[in-house]
C-alpha cells in the first residue's frame, strides 16, 4: 500500500507518493493554473497523480488515499474547501472533483497548517510525543495542533486558526479584519513591516544602509541579518518580534499544555538565533514551568506533501 499527497499553494501544486513505512519516495510539482477557471487546478492534480503512478509503476487500487492540503478553511463532512482565496476555491468540491478521475480511491481535504503538524507527527519533529503544536512562520501565521496522537480541528469542526487569536487588543490590523491577531505581530510580514518602520526612523542604521536607503528592499531575512551582526535598531526590532512570539508560545502553552512546539517557515531557518530568545521568555513567563520544548520543524517543504498522504490514518 501507500498513499499520495498534494500540496495545493497558490504559486504550485506538489504532489508525492509515500510508502506504508511513512517514507516520501517520490514527488513532483507543477505551476497552479491562474486561469480564473478553479477546474483547471483538478487537471493539474490529474496530470501529476497520473505521472507518479506511471513512474513509479504503481497500481490505483493499492493506494490507500490521496489526501489534499489546501491553504483555506474546509467542510470537512462534505469535502469541500470553503474558501481558499489565493487559489480562488469558494465552496469548492475539491475531494469529489478529484475522485471523479481516480474512482475508488478514498479522498480527504484538509488545511495545510493542518497537514504540515500531522508530517511533523508522524516523520518529524513531534516524533515520539502525543502531543504538539506546530507554528508556521510565513507571510501569515498558521497553526496546526495534535492532540493525544488525533489533529485537533476544533469542537465544531470549523479549523484551527491559532494565527486569528487576539495579541494585542487594538492592535495593528489583520488581513482578516480584526485588530492586534497574532498574525498582526509574529508573521514575517510583521517583522518587515516594523522593521520598515524603524529603518525610515533611523538612516544611520545598519539595516537602511544595506537596503541602500530603499524601504521596500527591507525583508525578513536583512531584519534577522542585521540583528544578529548587533545593528542596535535591527536588535530593537528582533528583540519586539521573539517577545511576541514568546507571549504566543505562553498563550499556546496555557490553553494546551503541548509536549513540543515546532516553529516551521522561513524565520525558523534562524534556529537557535530565534528560538533562544523564545525559551527565556517562556523560562520567566510560561503559567507552566514544567512547559513544552522548543523546537524548529523538521519536514519544511515537504510537511504539506506528507501530511496530506497521511490523513488516512486520522480518519
Amino acid at each position: 500500500m501507500y498513499s499520495i499527497g498534494i500540496d495545493i499553494g497558490g504559486s504550485k501544486i506538489a504532489a508525492g507518493v509515500v510508502s506504508e513505512e511513512q517514507k516520501l519516495v517520490s514527488k513532483k510539482s507543477l505551476p497552479f493554473p491562474h486561469t480564473g477557471n478553479p477546474l483547471d487546478s483538478i487537471r493539474t492534480i490529474q496530470t501529476l497523480i497520473d505521472g507518479l503512478l506511471s513512474e513509479n509503476r504503481l497500481k490505483l487500487e493499492d493506494a490507500a488515499c490521496i489526501g489534499l492540503a489546501v491553504p483555506g478553511s474546509i467542510d470537512y463532512d462534505r469535502g469541500v474547501v470553503i474558501n481558499a482565496y489565493n487559489l480562488d476555491y469558494h465552496d469548492f468540491p475539491l475531494c469529489k472533483l478529484v475522485g471523479e478521475h481516480f474512482p475508488g480511491v478514498t479522498v480527504y481535504v484538509e488545511n495545510d497548517a493542518n497537514a504540515a503538524a500531522l508530517a511533523e507527527y508522524y516523520c518529524g519533529a513531534f516524533r515520539g510525543y502525543s502531543s504538539g503544536l506546530l507554528i508556521t512562520i510565513g507571510t501569515g501565521i498558521g497553526g496546526g495542533l495534535v492532540m493525544d496522537g488525533k489533529l485537533f480541528i476544533g469542537g465544531k469542526k470549523n479549523g484551527f486558526e491559532f494565527g486569528h487569536a487576539v495579541l494585542v487588543f487594538g492592535g495593528e490590523p489583520c488581513t482578516c479584519g480584526q485588530r492586534g491577531c497574532i498574525e498582526s505581530y509574529c508573521s514575517a510580514a510583521a517583522l518587515v513591516r516594523e522593521g520598515r518602520k524603524a529603518a525610515s526612523a533611523h538612516h544611520e542604521s545598519a539595516m537602511y544602509k544595506r537596503a541602500q536607503g530603499e524601504l521596500t528592499r527591507i525583508n525578513a531575512k536583512l531584519v534577522m541579518d542585521c540583528a544578529r551582526e548587533g545593528d542596535e535598531v535591527a536588535s530593537a526590532i528582533y528583540k519586539q518580534y521573539t517577545d511576541y512570539l514568546g507571549a504566543t508560545a505562553c498563550t499556546a502553552i496555557a490553553l494546551f499544555d503541548p509536549e513540543i512546539i515546532a516553529f516551521g517557515g522561513g524565520v525558523s531557518n534562524d534556529g537557535e538565533f530565534l528560538l533562544s530568545p523564545i525559551r527565556e521568555y517562556a523560562r520567566q513567563y510560561a503559567f507552566f514551568k514544567n512547559h513544552a520544548k522548543f523546537v524548529t520543524a523538521e519536514m519544511k517543504n515537504d510537511a504539506g506533501i506528507v501530511g496530506a498522504a497521511m490523513l488516512h490514518l486520522q480518519r
